[in-house]
């Protein structure tokens, strides 16, 4: 299983772990990115998705949704949009904050997005979605990559797809349920492993990766560079990490409390220093913490003390005699 030891370009960014962090809304801000790449294995983190509506008009809270640290490289924001005219700006102004890739969604299934026009909406018309991302090649020198699902309903995206790598795009990432199948039902892998075999380009397979064996599953069952992975790094966020030990063969001998105590205030620090207003701190805090005290002793007291919660260090003291409960 040399899965892992696959180091490949996405448009000349080297991707050194053929692992990714899968863009989710109101989770994968620059706080959330940071943790997850110090906590190690992921060779790519992704931004939440950004409005090209909000950045084009000078919206402060999509602007303030650019930022990132220098330690989450290589890093790509998302964009979303229904207006080609408004996508190929956005890009720009992306391009102009420094990252490394801009990424174009168009497989978001959410009924507020698709009903703009957007998202995974962009796969109802493929012509409109060609014009999305030959304006967006034009307007950037960065690498563009484009994030999609397998269709809107029964519609096969591989065509399309083919017109992204003859326009230029550098790399796709494909999600195994189409727009009407939402998150129910299996992640199609065989239909990933036929967009792999149909591209020259790097292909992301994305879906119904859980654990570690099920990313090395992907591995051998689609033959894709890369695994990208959302949802099971809200539960854990040493997934990336734990999938390089599992493929090593290496024994996790870190004591799984003690790790994830130790990530959930990482995370606590890197909000409680960032600029935004204490409420904000304070949903974030819950939600997080939230996400990563599930499968762990007293994690039930964790989360249901963040109800009652005032400030970040109200949260921090949860965790200690969450600690002390632990040894005594």
């Amino acid at each position: 299983m040399d899965f892992l030891k696959r180091s490949f370009t996405i448009g000349g960014v080297a991707i050194e772990s053929p692992l990714a962090l899968a863009p989710m809304a109101e989770v994968t801000d620059t706080y959330y990115r940071s943790l997850i790449k110090e906590l190690g294995g992921v060779g790519l983190v992704v931004s939440e998705f950004i409005s090209a509506e909000g950045l084009t008009r000078k919206n402060d809270r999509s602007h303030q949704m650019l930022a990132f640290s220098e330690n989450e490289r290589p890093v790509a924001i998302q964009i979303y949009g229904g207006d080609p005219e408004r996508m190929d700006d956005a890009a720009a102004i992306v391009e102009a904050e420094g990252v490394d890739i801009v990424d174009v969604n168009m497989g978001c299934p959410v009924r507020k997005i698709v009903n703009s026009g957007a998202g995974s909406a962009l796969l109802k018309d493929f012509d409109k979605a060609a014009r999305v991302v030959e304006k967006i090649k034009a307007a950037v020198k960065i690498p563009v990559t484009v994030k999609v699902r397998k269709g809107w309903e029964s519609n096969d995206v591989i065509p399309l797809l083919k017109r992204f790598e003859e326009i230029g795009v550098a790399a796709i990432a494909i999600h195994g349920r189409t727009r009407s199948e939402a998150y129910t039902g299996a992640s199609d892998w065989g239909y990933i492993a036929k967009v792999k075999e149909a591209l020259t380009i790097p292909v992301w397979g994305n879906g119904d990766v859980k654990t570690a064996a099920d990313a090395i599953r992907m591995f051998e069952t689609t033959g894709v560079d890369g695994v990208m992975i959302g949802r099971a790094a809200l539960h854990n966020p040493f997934i990336f990490r734990d999938i390089h030990a599992y493929v090593s063969g290496e024994r996790n001998v870190e004591n799984e409390i003690d790790r994830r105590i130790d990530a959930m205030q990482r995370y606590l620090a890197k909000i409680d220093a960032a600029p935004q207003i204490d409420k904000w701190k304070l949903h974030k805090a819950r939600t997080v913490i939230g996400w990563f005290s599930k499968g762990i002793p007293h994690g039930k007291d964790i989360r249901t003390g963040l109800h009652d919660i005032t400030a970040v260090a109200d949260v921090q003291r949860l965790l200690d005699n969450a600690r002390l409960r632990l040894v005594a």
